[in-house]
């Protein structure tokens, strides 16, 4: 497997493959082929812009394996990189194709953030000085992230979560050129211990607090259901409507994450029971967005034209219901039935401003579906305790 597969493989898993293009090649003018990016990854307003370098032919010798480094990686990576922020911006929009085969159009006007990433994988002989190296300044294309392939690989398999990710990389751009004004060098693993344990600067004991990350993917780990969303989006004549609800996803932390995968545990395990149970809901402030997750009443039909017709209704009543309650813009509905032996799991996105609404506010005064809420602080990232 070659890098550019590698990586490709790893950000479709972590950013799903409706965001992760790797076939970014594109005709400004009839007879000219240009390539936007190695690889490319997009969330609505958020793009990571990858450029690849693997060395081929590897010496034991530290100088050459140097003045690779600093050709390939330093030299034509980082040209790369302004070559992609050029083409984005003479190119009114580019067409690009994702990993699941659809094709979308990106447009420079459109991106409000965009991170610069080389990754690269190198032969054992690069001295320490190269390997060190995390980033580049560019006078045009401002700081450019640089890591190694097996640094790129323990950021997507510690964080998980794409807006996690996108806060370390954040995170890395304020501290790498402290840390190197101050003369200090670390791992890549002290930056994420520190990242993980909210220290302002990272230390060489940052690392650390690693070894008591709690890893809990049981309980908030919802890449599983998000991959397979496509083929449970309930029916609408905007097909590519479930890719908002993905981005809804990648936007919030793994807290968000934890709590909606705890209240659609709660659901499941109430239709596996036949056990009637009030819906669930959860606002996100920081995106304006309500989640709500129910299991259908055990006593509605769940199959065939009626099952559909009531499962539809009751997902998007619950759902405007949750928003509206909430006073949140958006709203994403999720709602669990069985049919026989197998489980059935609708969503549904309902995306407009708030305003009053008289008759909604009538309906939850007189008859409200949902349990009280409160407002609460959640940790993301957990840890046990260090032995004494």
């Amino acid at each position: 497997m070659t890098l550019e597969e590698y990586i490709a493989h790893l950000n479709g898993l972590a950013f799903w493959r409706e965001f992760t293009f790797a076939q970014n090649k594109f005709s400004p003018q009839p007879g000219r082929e240009l390539e936007l990016a190695d690889n490319l990854v997009w969330f609505g307003v958020r793009a990571y812009i990858l450029q690849l370098k693997q060395r081929e032919d590897p010496t034991d010798d530290p100088a050459v394996e140097r003045t690779w480094f600093q050709k390939k990686v330093l030299g034509k990576a980082t040209s790369q990189i302004r070559d992609s922020l050029r083409f984005l911006q003479e190119n009114p929009e580019i067409r690009i194709t994702n990993q699941r085969g659809h094709r979308f159009e990106i447009r420079r006007d459109a991106l409000a953030e965009i991170t610069k990433i080389i990754v690269f994988l190198p032969g054992p002989a690069l001295p320490e000085d190269s390997r060190q190296t995390r980033y580049h300044v560019s006078q045009t294309a401002g700081f450019i992230h640089i890591l190694s392939a097996s640094d790129y690989l323990g950021i997507l398999e510690k964080l998980r979560v794409p807006e996690d990710i996108a806060r370390y990389f954040t995170y890395r751009e304020e501290v790498a050129p402290a840390l190197k004004a101050a003369g200090i060098e670390l791992s890549e693993a002290d930056i994420m211990g520190a990242f993980l344990n909210e220290e302002e600067i990272p230390t060489p004991r940052s690392h650390e607090s690693l070894h008591y990350l709690v890893q809990d993917l049981d309980a908030f780990d919802l890449s599983g259901l998000l991959r397979e969303i496509h083929d449970h989006i309930n029916r609408t004549d905007r097909p590519y409507d479930y890719y908002r609800i993905l981005q809804e996803f990648a936007q919030v932390p793994r807290s968000v994450w934890r709590e909606v995968k705890l209240r659609f545990m709660k659901s499941l395990d109430a239709v596996r029971d036949a056990k009637f149970t009030l819906p669930f809901r959860l606002t996100f402030p920081e995106t304006d967005c309500t989640f709500m997750i129910a299991p259908l009443d055990p006593d509605l039909p769940a199959a065939g034209p009626e099952g559909e017709k009531v499962r539809i209704t009751g997902l998007q009543n619950f759902t405007r219901a949750a928003k509206y309650s909430a006073k949140s813009s958006k709203g994403i509905g999720i709602l669990i039935s069985r049919d026989g032996e197998y489980f059935q799991i609708d969503w549904c996105l309902i995306d407009m401003p708030w305003q009053p609404d008289p008759g909604m506010e009538e309906r939850l005064s007189k008859s409200s579906p949902f349990r009280a809420v409160s407002e609460k602080s959640m940790d993301s990232f957990l840890f046990r305790a260090p032995p004494r």
